[in-house]
């Protein structure tokens, strides 16, 4: 493979991951958004909890989404792990795409569930929750830079996965 179809296979590689990044951080935020405004419209909540309970389902929410979120963090760096011990770059990689896209889809499936407890309290806590959520995904996001640190890249892996700064003769 050429220096310049190598950086092309790895344009698309990292396209393709941050493509579902970005639409698996979309889709919980536009549900957000629809359950933000029918909160600030004064429309009816989802479903009547009393409110007895509401609190503690909403530190329920709460303690589940840190747990989770630590859960997530420390399999995928363990899978990272692993992964930087393969020999061949293009099989550690793939390991950290199917990583990367585990904790993302996790976080994604939780922002979700965060949304839902939402539309039903109204609580301003899970509106912070939420966004706590969003910002931790942006902080690891997957991009060249993170991949490097995280797989601890040789400088000779890095620059055959460099596709922006890489210099194609």
């Amino acid at each position: 493979m050429s220096q310049k179809s190598d950086f092309k296979y790895w344009e698309s590689f990292f396209q393709s991951l941050q493509m579902t990044y970005y639409s698996l951080l979309a889709a919980p935020l536009f549900l957000f958004a629809v359950a933000f405004l029918r909160a600030e419209n004064g429309n009816a909540k989802l479903l009547a909890i009393p409110s007895d309970i509401e609190d503690t389902i909403v530190g329920v929410t709460v303690i589940l989404a840190l747990v989770e979120t630590i859960f997530l963090h420390f399999l995928a760096a363990r899978q990272y792990k692993h992964a930087a011990q393969e020999k061949e770059l293009l099989i550690k990689m793939r390991k950290y795409k199917n990583a990367t896209l585990i904790k993302y889809v996790g976080l994604a499936i939780y922002q979700i569930i965060t949304v839902a407890v939402f539309a039903m309290t109204y609580h301003n806590g899970l509106m912070g929750l939420f966004t706590g959520l969003l910002l931790y995904s942006s902080f690891f996001r997957p991009e060249i830079q993170n991949a490097r640190r995280d797989l601890r890249l040789s400088k000779e892996e890095y620059q055959k996965i460099d596709y922006k700064t890489g210099l194609v003769t």
